[in-house]
């Protein structure tokens, strides 16, 4: 029951990119860009906005990627990040999430210390933009195939009425 809301409401969330009036590539572009700066710890909207702009993507695109993605994708990807900045960094994957675990509460305090940024944080955050910077290409990839497919059936089915109407 839960599995086929999620379904339900992640086909609508995908045919809304079909909607968008604009290059394929733009689309693509600026949900990918909206779904890096969404898993990024600290990012948001605002950011969001701001580099679609100065990158010309569509920015109604990368609003929606921002949005699906924000702070909840967090506590699903620090698992994934702190393995990769742990493998990066060669560091202990289990150490390095016991030692993030074991500031709370203490983070503003400690976030500036040099052995806490360099040896927890740093880690952290280069795992951070590594998996984000994954999951937004295959994002990319996804969703330009897929607003690229619909484009074309769109086109074939337009020519196909005018096939019939002639």
């Amino acid at each position: 029951m839960a599995l086929n809301i999620f379904w339900e409401k992640t086909k609508r969330f995908v045919k809304g990119f079909f909607l968008i009036d604009d290059t394929p590539h733009k689309i693509a572009a600026g949900a990918a860009l909206g779904v890096f700066f969404g898993i990024s710890p600290g990012e948001g909207v605002a950011t969001t906005l701001i580099f679609a702009t100065l990158l010309r993507f569509n920015r109604l695109a990368a609003t929606a990627g921002v949005l699906a993605v924000n702070m909840w994708t967090t506590i699903l990807v620090l698992p994934l990040a702190a393995g990769t900045g742990a493998l990066i960094f060669g560091k202990n994957y289990s150490e390095l999430l016991a030692q993030f675990h074991a500031a709370k509460g203490n983070y503003l305090e400690l976030f500036f210390s040099k052995i806490f940024f360099f040896d927890i944080t740093l880690p952290l955050l280069v795992g951070f933009f590594v998996v984000a910077g994954i999951i937004a290409l295959l994002v990319y990839a996804g969703l330009l195939f897929l607003v690229v497919r619909r484009q074309k059936h769109k086109k074939n089915e337009h020519l196909f009425r005018k096939t019939l109407e002639n």
